[in-house]
C-alpha cells in the first residue's frame, strides 16, 4: 500500500503496460505470419531463369525512325484531319495536334525500349470500355478503345510501340468520326510504322 492508503504501489503502472505488451506481441506474430506467407511465387525478387519471362534485350526490336516512320501529311490523310501540327518530335515520341488548348484531335506515337507491354496494356484496361488482343503484319500486341479514342500497342522482344488515335471533343460543325473508324486510322499508322521500321 502506498502512504495514502489506496492500491499497492506499482499496480497502475502494470495495468498501463499490460496492453502495450500484447499489442507488441500481436504485431511480432502478425509479422511472422506475413512473411511465412511467401511461397516463392512470381511476386518474390529471386532471380527468374531465361526461359522464364525474359522477352529479349531491350533495343533487340527493329529501329522505328523518327515519329514510327510517318509524316505529318501520312497522319493528317490516314486521319482526315486537316491543318495538323507536329508539337512532339524526339527519339521516342511524336505528337500532332490541331490547335494549342488540347481540347481536339491529337494524335501519337511512342516508342518504348525495354519496357513490358503488359504493364502499359494494364494501364490501358483501367482507363478504356474495351481492349483486345490483335496482330498486324504478324507481330502481336493490344488494342484499347472508347468513345472518341483508340490506342494500339505492338510488341517487338522487350520493346514495343504504342498508336494513340483521339478526336477530342468535336469542334463547331464537325462530328467524331466513329469508334470504327478510329480504331481503323489506328491500325493503319501502326501498319506503316511496321512497314518503315528498319
Amino acid at each position: 500500500m502506498d502512504s495514502r492508503g489506496g492500491k499497492p504501489t506499482g499496480t497502475g503502472l502494470r495495468r498501463g503496460r499490460a496492453p502495450l505488451r500484447y499489442v507488441v506481441v500481436l504485431l511480432v506474430a502478425v509479422m511472422l505470419v506475413l512473411t511465412g506467407c511467401t511461397d516463392g511465387g512470381p511476386n518474390d525478387d529471386s532471380p527468374t531463369t531465361e526461359t522464364e519471362s525474359a522477352p529479349g534485350k531491350a533495343g533487340e526490336g527493329p529501329f522505328f525512325g523518327e515519329c514510327g516512320g510517318v509524316t505529318t501529311d501520312d497522319v493528317a490523310r490516314v486521319t482526315k484531319v486537316a491543318g495538323l501540327t507536329n508539337t512532339v518530335n524526339n527519339p521516342s515520341v511524336c505528337e500532332w495536334v490541331t490547335s494549342q488548348d488540347q481540347l481536339g484531335p491529337q494524335f501519337s506515337f511512342n516508342w518504348y525500349r525495354g519496357s513490358p507491354i503488359g504493364r502499359e496494356r494494364a494501364t490501358i484496361q483501367l482507363s478504356r470500355d474495351s481492349v483486345e488482343d490483335i496482330t498486324i503484319d504478324g507481330h502481336s500486341g493490344f488494342m484499347g478503345s472508347s468513345t472518341g479514342i483508340c490506342e494500339i500497342g505492338i510488341a517487338f522482344g522487350a520493346d514495343f510501340f504504342e498508336w494513340s488515335i483521339s478526336y477530342g471533343l468535336p469542334e463547331d460543325g464537325q462530328s467524331t468520326p466513329s469508334d470504327d473508324d478510329i480504331c481503323a486510322a489506328a491500325k493503319t499508322l501502326s501498319a506503316q510504322s511496321i512497314e518503315n521500321a528498319s
